[in-house]
């Protein structure tokens, strides 16, 4: 091996998606071309003001200048105990059922080096958030994909994860509201999934980071199954929910032994998050989130209607999503997802997600997120129109089997 070789483990998985177009965006703007990013799921809109004061406020604090622990404040975690008991009806234990994280990707990332041990395997969605595939990757585990059909609405058919499970199956993935679908699960759906993992006694991982970003009726938590109490660990996050991409926070609640066991593992590789925006994040969900979630959800509402709308108009078979804010969308027929979306940023400007980077079963597709204003999603639907020959009109998507 070369001395600066990297690690086997790292030169397994694919360049990872979002660094690659960030940097693709990155060498354009070098190069003086003006760029309309719809690709990655950073908002523009700014962290409530209420949120920087507290922040500012609690920086000034100087216990908030030492370590954190590696679980998280214990007055945050009530915080985030007090908003899950008032938005699913369940009630935690924030010391032994709750931990703060930095961002829910590292949640994610971490959880599988927890519990996992080499020759386990993870049932994976496919398409679906590529962190899945990272950590199980950096644990030694082996990925084991599940395809999510736009005939079933995204969700995973328990058949399919019944021939795909073997006795050396632990975990299995799920993420609703979904990324990149926009697809929602019901409690049926979870109460199916939760009685399955019992009887194959496995792990439930559940990603719901865009609880809170929906447009009818409120998601539910894996938790108001109640026998998911004991298999089960869920991963939440502030990022889209506050505008706080750029602050890093998440939590991570579940079974005692799966939460603690990601602790224990924090505990080794990092000093946990910066206190004051644990107070002031954990402060908002049960101060200022019911007023600014309905605000924020309006906001987007009015987004995934324009772009829904609009590549309708231009022909393009789309899914109105029911939630996060993400439009996926059919690329013109023949084409690949990744050279459609290169076509469409060398001839416009407009930066894509090609949908292959979710995973195989995203090919034929791409994403758009809803993170411009109204007149930037809709001067960029301007942009595709004389560029992408979809075969028009479209009112809903077509639902192959896939």
């Amino acid at each position: 091996m070369a001395t600066h070789e990297p690690s086997k483990r790292l030169q397994a998985l694919p360049r990872y998606l979002f660094a690659e177009l960030e940097r693709k965006r990155a060498d354009a703007e070098a190069a003086g071309r003006e760029v309309i990013d719809l690709s990655i799921g950073d908002p523009d809109l700014p962290t409530p003001p209420p949120v920087l004061e507290k922040i500012a406020v609690a920086a000034t604090d100087p216990a908030n200048h030492r370590y954190p622990t590696s679980a998280g404040m214990p007055a945050a975690r009530r915080d985030i105990a007090a908003w899950f008991a008032n938005r699913f009806g369940v009630s935690l234990d924030p010391l032994e059922e709750c931990a703060i994280l930095i961002g829910s990707k590292e949640g994610i990332g971490h959880f599988p080096l927890a519990i996992l041990n080499p020759g386990d395997e993870v049932l994976m969605p496919d398409p679906g958030y590529p962190v899945y595939f990272a950590g199980t990757t950096f644990a030694g585990a082996t990925p084991i994909r599940y395809v999510l059909r736009e005939s079933n609405g995204f969700l995973p058919d328990l058949a399919d994860l019944d021939r795909l499970a073997t006795p050396r199956t632990r975990v299995v993935w799920v993420n609703y509201p979904n990324n990149p679908t926009g697809a929602l699960a019901t409690r049926a759906f979870y109460e199916a999934l939760v009685a399955w993992a019992e009887r194959r006694d496995l792990i439930v991982a559940s990603d719901a980071a865009y609880s809170e970003l929906y447009f009818d009726e409120p998601p539910p938590s894996i938790f108001e199954i109640p026998a998911a109490r004991g298999r089960a660990i869920e991963f939440h996050s502030f990022s889209k929910t506050f505008n706080m991409t750029g602050w890093r926070l998440g939590f991570a609640v579940g079974a005692p032994p799966l939460v603690g066991a990601l602790v224990r593992l924090k505990a080794n590789v990092d000093s946990g998050a910066p206190q004051a925006i644990q107070l002031a994040a954990a402060w908002a969900l049960n101060a200022y989130l019911p007023t600014h979630g309905p605000a924020l959800r309006a906001v987007y509402r009015e987004r995934r209607d324009v772009a829904v709308e609009g590549l309708r108009k231009l022909g393009c078979p789309v899914t109105e999503p029911g939630g996060a804010f993400y439009v996926w969308g059919r690329v013109p027929a023949g084409e690949r997802s990744i050279a459609f979306a290169a076509r469409v940023f060398d001839h416009t400007g407009v930066m894509l997600t090609p949908g292959v980077g979710f995973g195989e079963q995203g090919e034929g597709y791409f994403r758009i997120a809803l993170t411009g204003p109204v007149a930037v999603i809709d001067r960029a639907l301007r942009l595709l129109e004389g560029l992408a020959p979809w075969k028009a009109p479209h009112g809903v998507a077509s639902s192959p089997s896939r």
